[in-house]
């Protein structure tokens, strides 16, 4: 192979890991709003932190570690939200000249109904640090800036038995 050719492959290379990367990084924010919206679960939170991860969660508390992250995000069903809809959007992510590591800022639309049974919109902002770990990509820091809790009185209804009832 000619110097040329080689250095093309390189790139090339170099250039899938990287699509591979930023695939795998949307790929973690989703698994993110899923884990959240199942329960939340602890045993789905769990692997997509790392073990001396952080979970800020706005002026609220935070949790250190992928075990306490995934334990007190799913303990917190019976005090705080017991049913969320969670739309992680428009991630916006940077990549780490290695490869290794990287920084994500995403969006958070999301309804949500609380212990005391009432319903709410809450909207902001996520910061996250990731990095591979293990094979697999990971928060390692994790940070919700909530710049919306909007009580919604009406609370939520079922959906109608046809669409021109709604």
């Amino acid at each position: 192979m000619t110097g040329r050719k080689a250095m093309d492959m390189a790139n090339l290379e170099q250039r899938l890991r990287q699509l591979e990367a930023l695939r795998a990084i949307d790929e973690l924010i989703a698994d993110l709003g899923r884990a959240f919206d199942a329960g939340p679960s602890a045993e789905a939170l769990h692997p997509l932190f790392t073990a001396d991860s952080r979970f800020v969660i706005d002026q609220y508390g935070s949790f250190e570690g992928n075990e306490a992250i995934a334990a007190g995000v799913a303990g917190n069903a019976d005090a705080g939200f017991r049913w969320t809809l969670h739309f992680l959007v428009s991630p916006k992510v940077s990549l780490a000249e290695d490869q290794t590591a990287g920084t994500a800022d995403f969006y958070l639309w999301e309804t949500a109904t609380a212990a005391s049974g009432k319903a709410y919109w809450i909207g902001g902002k996520y910061r996250a640090q990731v990095r591979l770990d293990a094979g697999r990509w990971r928060f390692a820091y994790l940070e919700l800036e909530a710049d919306l809790i909007s009580h919604y009185p009406d609370g939520w209804q079922p959906k109608p038995a046809q669409l021109s009832d709604a």
